[in-house]
């Protein structure tokens, strides 16, 4: 039986796709997420955010009281999902930050907040900031490593985000094991470490389980 880590514990329907399929499952989590405590402001009119949990951060700290009256953009279905769970109704979504970017810079709008963890990537700022828009960055939440070393052999890893991947290799080394990736930011961090890279064909944990399943059907 070949045995799967995957850097974040899943839920039992996803954990059950793996068994069903004959895996062996073990479930770390990598990363664990903090608040961050903001003071009361008054936001922009539009409204970015590239995670679920900058959301969660949002609703549970009531930053946004009003969400009807912001127009707001985000990365992400399940980012799309958390919104519109909690109020916000989701002018557009897209699949990475960068395409974000090149659709707001060709909108008239140049005022943005940008609510994001402490280590979020650069692409977003650095995109609109450098072709003259304005974005306030709020951090809402903080992301801290919490890596373990590994003793059990494993056949391949599962990743989820590039905090997963740095947190990993703090205290393990991949070697040559297959790496699956939620998406293709999560892969860029494993660039000039391993070649034995997979990106889901969609940035969900479904479609990354099933990828690491396809992989070890062939």
């Amino acid at each position: 039986m070949k045995t799967l880590l995957s850097t974040k514990i899943l839920t039992s329907n996803q954990r059950q796709l793996l068994v069903d399929a004959g895996f062996d499952v073990i479930e770390k989590e990598m990363i664990v997420i903090q608040p961050v405590s903001i003071p009361t402001f008054e936001p922009q009119q539009k409204l970015l955010f590239t995670s679920q949990q900058a959301v969660k951060s949002v609703v549970e700290q009531q930053l946004v009281l009003q969400p009807e009256k912001h127009s707001v953009f985000c990365v992400g279905e399940k980012t799309r999902k958390a919104l519109e769970d909690s109020g916000f109704t989701v002018r557009t979504s897209f699949e990475t930050a960068a395409a974000l970017a090149t659709y707001l810079l060709e909108s008239e709008a140049t005022d943005f907040d940008f609510f994001c963890g402490n280590r979020r990537l650069d692409t977003l700022p650095n995109k609109l900031i450098s072709n003259g828009k304005k974005l306030r960055e709020i951090v809402v939440y903080k992301t801290v490593n919490q890596s373990e070393k590994m003793e059990t052999p494993l056949h391949g890893i599962l990743f989820f985000s590039p905090s997963g991947v740095e947190s990993f290799l703090e205290k393990n080394t991949l070697d040559d094991l297959p790496c699956f990736c939620i998406g293709p930011t999560t892969a860029a961090a494993l660039n000039g470490i391993t070649q034995n890279v997979y990106k889901a064909s969609t940035p969900t944990v479904e479609a990354t389980l099933q990828l690491s399943i396809d992989y070890f059907k062939r």
